[in-house]
């Protein structure tokens, strides 16, 4: 007779080269699978990894999960008696349960029940029986003898009656059945062994329960089946427990049997709780043992915990404690003030390790995290946003896979659209995902411009105006989505100015505009027509076509999102999977399928483990992987271990057991099985400190008792404080922080060169971003005027984005989506402008308040009307100092084409009238009115035109011109000077600080430094993202010696012939 064979080794590397011998010594057929049980697929794809290093290749393993190995068992010798699917698995019970709940016939029995179900609305009561299904789920694993009690009528409670309704009204093969049935089969029908599969492997497997491993044992009898399990010490243990719990014993039983209870070793009897009942149970089979031991090397800290362990001994010889060198960073423990900033250090840290050993592959290094759903944005933020030799290669792995990807995020913001208000940014928003953009024909490019358009247009919310009489609000479809796209069609019909249907025409300009507004037209549609198709209650059959025509009408497929959509198609056919094999024919709310669906998609995805990279994965799916290095980050004391959170109808936490499974204990021991599977540094990292007032945070009980292993049985060589406290290091708040870049503190450091200050250390930086003048082929032999009215506006941007085509504008637009109840500072300037031309055409406010509200830019209610009166009246003194001085739109426009120094200036100068060159701003003038007009002033005094050669400057209540100037031609020689020297190197010339500084008459340094500082009310220069990345390295100091040169060599002659009409 065959037996169960148990393989037992304290290493996984050790284990997986066993199970490779096992299957190169006994093959099986050549087409049939190797049949491996796994815990996970972080576990399946390590091992699939280490089977094809070992055996130079690796394929027809069929790695499965315990439930899958046990289903698939039981489809091989019962083939006409098992489903396809698991009729009794968490999510087709959920189904099963939700069909029972929705009987009166049922619910009619238990008040208590029929109350809470009337009131629930339907995402509660789905929410319900998803509970439930999760329940039942472990009812069988957990509490078979409960289950057989109430198929055989001996219980009254509900749950016992609902789960008796399940059986009498569906599927009742559930594995406990089956079992039963298989143990006959196999007893009574000698060929059935003959349908059991030649052998069976499970490995890794943290725990297996008692029912389980029963079948096991069964099935051994025919065919080969072998657990490899990790054992962490040599020593028998299942016996032994930890101090606390020989107290508890001492207390409850005063026969004094607790005193000879064993600890062996201290932190395996504490944390190891759950590995050693598991033990225990292994021990209890009649099976075949074999170990396979490899003791750890113990010449560090960490090294020497593992030993103990191992050895199963508290610390050095007869309890002696051992001398930790200085130089041992085996165990490392970082204090933080946030998760950003535990991701920063790591960051640094690994770059270290990567200095200090040359063969440390990315690969050898596995960061867990208890929470890796709020890690990721962080991670994502420090290590995607690098591109240069500092850059790590990383993959986030067991994250859910609608964490990560856009295209199902958005799907998911399609399914929710007819809930919402369809306001501007819900309904802009899907257009930034490029299978979108590729379906409707869009470019990023077209994207920036709709959301401009929706801007200028006065979209806020709301489709028309019956979708908003549908949702009971008051009818207002001035800013509707409707009435926003008609104006932009109008926008290519009418000329700018005209009123249709009270509709003025917003938007494209050309034909390309068009065929856009066109292109964003059909995408409204198919966006406004979810209203009504995604409404009601259907079947989930029918909510999977409409998700699946959803699909294929709103994302074009491609080889970049292929893996993404078929992971959405295999979520929407395993919601309608689970709910058939339920035999669920009712109908529910799309709320009910998309959480289901949303579920599903959350689940751990099949990650990138030994990719290449430094993995980032959830702690308890990475929690026996072997590497290098292992990171633990996020190890705080409200975090980890987590409590044990329960249902109030939980009857396994009503009437616990022994043997149950707990979440605190869980996770305690896969806190221990990250700690050896370390094989050379074990790095820990936790929020220590409150960001706000710098107070302590406690860690994670599981690194105190790690900790006060540490102190009890090691001591620091210079034995001038804890081990403990050797291996801790405190970080700053900041990462720009002056210790991290100073020698006399080497326990901080930091590779974030653009973080440090120039003059405080000498650190290498990554330089100017030109570090000599660029070499251009010729000098310009002709420039435009607006050239040099652009470069002196913005001259980083001009040598960027026009010189070494480096584009950061950012295509975030803030868009409102609620009814404009005031003026923002954008729409102000657009009424003012409209304002200001309809006065000038004799227009008055009604007719200008008409206007405005055709162009969806009137605030609702009386207050709009306030806020527009307002604006009338503060517009109104630039009106009458403009027709004063004759001032026309139509004014003459004039062609220069002027000879300075041998460069031939070209362009227009705008409006001309009697009186001169007349500019205007609707807001408060700025250093950028005033560099424009002098330009143009220049350029007009340069030339032989007849016209008078004076300039005019106004705003709401400024006015300053320029007279005649003698030697126009001097100033722009230099100024066209400075401008070719600009297109070579960043020239530290900022339009608005530079005006500050010439025009202060103060401390003009200080009002310089304000303005490129900014701040909470006002935008500094300093922010903007051309003049940060051509002054990467440069801090305030930045405003000395050629700034101040260059801004009284550009607008001290503007500040000169300035005169400021009172």
């Amino acid at each position: 007779m065959k037996l169960l064979h148990v393989c037992y080794g304290n290493q996984l590397e050790v284990l997986a080269d066993q199970l490779a011998e096992h299957l190169d010594s006994r093959a099986v057929g050549p087409l049939e699978p190797e049949l491996i049980a796994v815990q996970g697929h972080a576990v399946s794809r390590w091992l699939a990894l280490r089977l094809a290093t070992d055996r130079g290749i690796s394929a027809n393993n069929q790695m499965l999960f315990p439930a899958e190995l046990l289903w698939l068992l039981f489809r091989r010798v019962l083939p006409e008696d098992v489903p396809p699917f698991n009729g009794f698995s968490a999510q087709t019970l959920a189904w099963r349960v939700l069909a029972l709940l929705q009987s009166e016939q049922f619910g009619s029995g238990y008040a208590a029940l029929a109350h809470y179900l009337e009131t629930a609305s339907p995402i509660s009561q789905w929410q319900l029986a998803e509970r439930l299904g999760r329940q039942f789920e472990q009812y069988l694993i957990y509490r078979p003898d409960w289950i057989h009690r109430w198929e055989s009528g001996g219980d009254t409670h509900w749950q016992a009656a609902l789960w008796r309704r399940l059986l009498a009204t569906g599927d009742d093969r559930h594995w406990l059945n089956l079992r039963a049935r298989l143990v006959e089969v196999m007893a009574q029908e000698p060929a059935a062994a003959d349908r059991l599969p030649a052998r069976i492997s499970l490995f890794g497997l943290p725990r297996l329960s008692e029912v389980y491993l029963g079948i096991l044992q069964t099935v051994a009898a025919y065919c080969d089946v072998r657990i490899y399990a990790l054992n962490y010490s040599s020593v028998f243990w299942a016996d032994i427990v930890s101090d606390k719990e020989r107290t508890r014993r001492a207390l409850s039983d005063q026969s004094g049997l607790a005193d000879y209870m064993e600890t062996g070793n201290s932190l395996l009897a504490s944390l190891g709780r759950q590995g050693r009942a598991y033990f225990g149970q292994l021990l209890e089979l009649d099976a075949l043992d074999e170990e396979v031991f490899h003791p750890p090397v113990s010449n560090t800290l960490l090294g020497q915990i593992q030993s103990d362990i191992f050895y199963l001994r508290e610390g050095g010889d007869e309890g002696a404690q051992r001398e930790v060198e200085p130089s041992d960073d085996s165990i490392q423990i970082h204090v933080c003030h946030s998760p950003m900033r535990e991701v920063e250090v790591l960051h640094d840290r690994l770059l270290d390790q990567f200095d200090r050993q040359p063969d440390l592959d990315p690969a050898e290094v596995l960061v867990l995290v208890p929470d890796i759903e709020t890690y990721t944005a962080y991670i994502e933020a420090v290590f995607g946003s690098l591109t240069d030799d500092r850059r790590i290669p990383f993959r986030i792995a067991d994250c859910g896979q609608s964490q990560r990807s856009s295209l199902i995020e958005t799907f998911f913001a399609l399914l929710d659209m007819p809930f919402g208000r369809y306001d501007a940014t819900g309904v802009s928003t899907p257009l930034f995902e490029p299978a979108i953009q590729k379906q409707f024909g869009l470019s990023g490019t077209d994207v920036d411009q709709i959301l401009h358009w929706v801007r200028e247009s006065g979209i806020r919310w709301g489709i028309d105006a019956a979708d908003m009489s549908r949702l009971e609000l008051p009818v207002g479809e001035e800013n509707t989505w409707r009435r926003g796209s008609d104006r932009l069609i109008l926008g290519h019909a009418l000329p700018a100015g005209a009123v249709f249907d009270q509709l003025a025409p917003c938007g494209p300009s050309d034909t390309t505009d068009a065929q856009v507004v066109g292109r964003l037209r059909s995408y409204l549609e198919r966006v406004f027509a979810l209203r009504n198709e995604l409404s009601g209650e259907r079947t989930v059959i029918d909510w999977s076509v409409k998700a699946n025509s959803l699909l294929d009408r709103f994302f074009a497929s491609d080889a970049g999102n292929e893996s993404e959509l078929r992971t959405l198609r295999d979520g929407l056919t395993g919601v309608a999977h689970s709910a058939e094999a339920a035999g669920y024919s009712g109908t529910v709310a799309l709320e009910v399928y998309r959480h289901d669906l949303a579920q599903r998609l959350a689940a751990p995805s099949r990650g990138f483990f030994g990719t290449g990279a430094v993995t980032f994965a959830a702690l308890a799916a990475g929690r026996c992987l072997p590497a290098k290095l292992v990171c633990l980050l996020g190890m705080n004391d409200s975090v980890y271990p987590r409590a044990d959170s329960r249902q109030g109808f939980d009857l396994i936490a009503q009437y616990p057991r022994v043997t149950d499974r707990r979440q605190r204990e869980e996770d305690r021991q896969v806190f221990l099985d990250a700690v050896l599977c370390a094989r050379q540094q074990l790095y820990i990292s936790y929020t220590g400190r409150d960001i706000h007032d710098d107070r302590p945070k406690p860690p994670s009980t599981l690194i105190s008792e790690l900790l006060d292993y540490i102190d009890r049985t090691s001591r620091s060589q210079s034995n001038t404080c804890k081990t403990s406290s050797a291996i801790t290091i405190q970080h700053p708040l900041q990462a720009f922080n002056e210790r991290y870049f100073q020698d006399n503190v080497p326990q901080l450091f930091s590779y974030a060169r653009e973080l440090v200050r120039s003059g405080d250390v000498a650190v290498p930086g990554p330089g100017a971003l030109v570090g000599t003048p660029l070499t251009r082929i010729e000098t310009d032999s002709e420039i435009a005027l607006e050239n040099l009215v652009q470069f002196f506006t913005h001259p980083a941007r001009v040598l960027l984005r026009d010189v070494l085509d480096i584009r950061l504008e950012s295509a975030d637009v803030m868009l409102q989506t609620r009814e404009p109840v005031d003026l923002d500072y954008y729409t102000t300037i657009a009424v003012r402008e409209v304002m200001l031309a309809e006065k000038q055409q004799g227009a008055g406010f009604e007719a200008v308040v008409n206007r405005l509200r055709a162009a969806g830019k009137v605030p609702v209610g009386t207050a709009g009307v306030r806020a527009l009166e307002f604006e009338w009246y503060q517009i109104a003194p630039l009106h009458e100092r403009l027709m004063s001085t004759g001032f026309s739109t139509d004014g003459e426009v004039i062609e220069l084409a002027l000879d300075v120094a041998g460069t031939h200036l070209t362009g227009t100068v705008s409006p001309l009238i009697a009186n001169g060159l007349v500019h205007y701003s609707v807001m408060n003038l700025t250093a950028r009115d005033r560099i424009r007009l002098w330009l143009s002033h220049l350029a007009l005094c340069a030339s032989d035109t007849p016209y008078t050669r004076s300039s005019q400057l106004f705003g709401p209540d400024q006015a300053e011109s320029f007279d005649i100037i003698a030697q126009p031609h001097a100033l722009l020689t230099d100024l066209i000077a400075v401008y070719q020297e600009g297109l070579t190197r960043p020239l530290p010339f900022f339009p608005r600080s530079a005006w500050e500084y010439v025009s202060a008459g103060g401390d003009s340094a200080k009002a310089a430094a304000r303005t490129w500082a900014g701040n909470d009310y006002a935008w500094g220069e300093s922010e903007d993202v051309y003049n940060q990345l051509a002054f990467r390295d440069s801090g305030i100091e930045i405003l000395e010696g050629e700034f101040e040169q260059l801004a009284a060599r550009i607008l001290g002659p503007l500040q000169a012939n300035r005169v400021v009409v009172r």
